[in-house]
């Protein structure tokens, strides 16, 4: 399998030209289609195009110049016009996560001295248990029709009065001047340790990451959008490169009505993090088994594999069942945000539906590598994107070093932190974080992270998230982490591993038994390691791991 030219994409140099080039191609075509009070929605690009102008306007006329403007709700139409108005109007977004509470969230708008803030019906109290801790008076917009607060505005109104603001001859807001370099939006990290900090984005590095992927993934006309579009990957993937392609969005608004969306809007394709990859994958697998057909699957999986490898392609007859889960016509899944098992990757292809394994962090915004549609490596993350570089510094034995980012996705810095920018900086190039190596073909493999590193007195280096890996390949294990300990005399350290055992995984039997099943599979695993990699100690753990709300464990 040999690479190929990048797919081509239209340039455009910041939000605004974006916004622009969207309205001149599609106009006509459906950009949107979500559900309000059980009726689906649907707005054209030239829908799309003018409700960012009028909010933009509206915006402008109430006050909101050269100021942060906060929003928190689900996925929704709404927050996406709230983000395009906002910085196309010269004004800079702050994307709050959605599962913070009052206190954290009114550090955030006190931090970036808010000036307005946009917030669904469903957050309603939050957003005002927020306002009440800050103690100072924002303009509040609420996104509901009619707004449950006396001191909010309506969106939906304020769409209105930009038409009427267009009538009176009010200047249009797109003739405000935007600088390529100009920031657009500061996005809060929701790290695995330490503490969150704000990341400035600027136009160029929205667009450029937004082409860069596009140049090295072929996307389709329908997509599903599933993941919380306060996360970079959620918006850069799942919408600004999806309106830049002409793909028609159908919104998600909620993790329990996924299947019924599936089935409703038919997706091509979708973006997703690890979780609900191998959720997916594994719930294919319980139901075949729940129904006595999960033999039948593995023979048909193994058939398919040799007539592909033949050439002759009969996944979409042989795996139909399978397919329609899905909505009948997913063909790519782009997955990213934690490391993710080849098995779900071989698993999916399969069945017929192809799996990208992508690599970002938001300080690159935040896509760094894909795989590509015809060119892709089982393991690694791809190739990297046209918009940046990669190297890798401090080199080891196994030629695996940190990977360091320069380019135009690059983040301007942290927001009021000067020090933690400093930091996150090696002679321009920035630090990830992360351990990766590179093959001779340029594909890059992830391995772990600096701070999770666990250095034995004899020098040897273990990388947990390798050995998490290996754990969750056996069937009891869902979950697992993986950290050091040492003895009382404060001498030996020992792996540790802790574990969240599958749903219903020896349901009813004693948990000796439970136990003494578990230590022979990872006796099993360590017969396959190093000595010194060894896990010498398993626990057990009642309930899930707390996790980020990007799904990865949160380490202590």
């Amino acid at each position: 399998m040999n690479n190929y030219p990048l797919y081509q994409v239209d340039q455009v140099l910041d939000l605004r030209e974006f916004m622009k080039n969207c309205l001149t191609k599609y106009a006509e075509r459906i950009a949107f289609r979500y559900k309000e009070k059980g009726q689906e929605i649907t707005r054209t690009y030239q829908d799309f195009y003018n409700d960012v102008q009028l909010l933009g306007i509206s915006l402008l006329k109430l006050g909101v110049n050269n100021l942060k403007v906060a929003v928190i709700g689900e996925n929704s139409y709404e927050w996406i016009v709230t983000y395009l108005a906002t910085v196309n109007s010269g004004n800079v977004i702050v994307p709050l996560d959605k599962e913070l509470g009052p206190k954290e969230i009114s550090g955030i708008l006190s931090e970036t001295e808010t000036g307005a803030l946009v917030y669904s019906g469903q957050y309603q109290e939050i957003a005002q248990a927020a306002i009440k801790a800050l103690d100072r008076d924002l303009i509040l917009i609420e996104t509901e029709k009619d707004p449950q607060t006396t001191n909010s505005l309506s969106f939906r109104q304020l769409i209105d009065q930009g038409k009427n603001y267009v009538q009176e001859g009010h200047p249009d807001f797109a003739s405000i001047k935007i600088e390529r370099d100009q920031l657009a939006a500061i996005n809060y990290t929701s790290g695995t340790t330490g503490l969150s900090k704000g990341v400035m984005l600027t136009h160029r590095n929205l667009v450029s990451n937004t082409i860069g992927a596009l140049n090295n993934v072929q996307v389709y006309t329908t997509s599903l959008l599933v993941l919380p579009i306060h996360h970079t990957f959620g918006f850069t993937a799942g919408v600004l490169s999806m309106l830049h392609d002409g793909t028609c969005i159908c919104i998600n608004g909620s993790q329990k009505r996924l299947a019924g969306d599936l089935q409703d809007y038919k997706p091509e394709h979708l973006f997703l993090v690890p979780l609900y990859v191998e959720t997916l994958y594994k719930k294919i697998w319980q139901m075949a088994k729940s129904t006595h057909k999960d033999k039948l699957l593995k023979n048909l999986c193994r058939l398919s594999d040799t007539l592909l490898a033949l050439g002759i392609d009969l996944r979409k007859i042989l795996f139909r069942n399978v397919l329609a889960a899905f909505g009948g016509e997913l063909k790519l899944i782009v997955c990213g945000g934690a490391p993710l098992d080849p098995k779900y990757v071989k698993g999916f292809r399969s069945f017929g539906i192809n799996v990208l394994n992508g690599y970002g962090i938001t300080e690159c915004s935040p896509i760094v590598a894909v795989n590509r549609n015809e060119y892709y490596r089982d393991g690694s993350v791809g190739t990297v994107l046209s918009c940046c570089q990669v190297k890798l510094h401090n080199l080891n034995e196994d030629e695996e070093g940190e990977i360091l980012v320069s380019g135009d996705c690059v983040m301007k810095g942290y927001f009021k932190n000067e020090q933690e920018t400093d930091r996150a900086f090696l002679a321009g190039w920035f630090r990830t974080g992360d351990i990766g190596k590179l093959d001779a073909d340029g594909f890059l493999f992830i391995t772990g992270r600096t701070k999770n590193l666990i250095i034995f007195s004899n020098g040897k280096n273990i990388y947990p998230e390798e050995l998490e890996m290996l754990l969750m390949n056996i069937p009891s294990v869902n979950e697992a982490l993986v950290y050091a300990e040492r003895n009382n005399d404060n001498q030996e350290i020992r792996i540790v591993a802790e574990v969240y055992l599958a749903e219903g995984y020896g349901e009813g039997q004693p948990l000796e038994n439970i136990k003494q099943e578990l230590a022979k599979d990872i006796k099993l695993l360590n017969k396959s390691l190093p000595a010194y990699k060894n896990i010498r100690e398993f626990r057990i753990r009642q309930t899930e791991f707390e996790k980020t709300t990007t799904k990865k464990i949160i380490r202590k």
